[in-house]
């Protein structure tokens, strides 16, 4: 009776462990995959100007793929322009999505640009800063999952 107890127990802890060893799944936390640019909101000021100019542009796209940008498993992305019939490539190159940050290859140069990034659910939202002596700029684009 007591080797009975012991075997069920055993077998009850073996299947509470295993059932609680499921594989976590990161492909809803994934990068790759494509995406349809929904809103660009994006600020630019020029301090080279008096009074300074500040340029602020609020772009939502309502309806049909107008930028798809697909980033592949393999570390490479294209990104598509489909205002135009058939639609053109108007970006490809390479990326590296390290925690919240994303540098973008274009393929003709060897530095980077360095983005910030953040997927929830079916949602990336990628943040572009940039800045030169006298003006500076900073966009936030909205894509969402195909």
């Amino acid at each position: 009776m007591k080797q009975l107890i012991y075997l069920f127990s055993f077998l009850l802890l073996t299947s509470i462990s295993i059932s609680s060893c499921k594989k976590s799944s990161s492909s809803n936390n994934s990068i790759v995959g494509d995406w349809e640019l929904i809103s660009l909101n994006q600020v630019s000021v020029d301090s080279t100007t008096t009074p300074i100019t500040v340029t602020k542009t609020d772009t939502t796209v309502t309806h049909g793929h107008s930028i798809v940008i697909s980033f592949f498993a393999d570390n490479t992305f294209s990104e598509y322009d489909y205002t135009s019939y058939p639609p053109s490539l108007s970006q490809s190159g390479t990326y590296v999505a390290l925690g919240d940050s994303l540098t973008i290859f274009d393929g003709s140069s060897t530095t980077g640009s360095n983005l910030g990034y953040k997927v929830s659910g079916n949602l990336l939202t990628i943040s572009i800063n940039s800045s030169s002596p006298g003006s500076s700029s900073s966009a936030t684009e909205k894509l969402n999952r195909l």
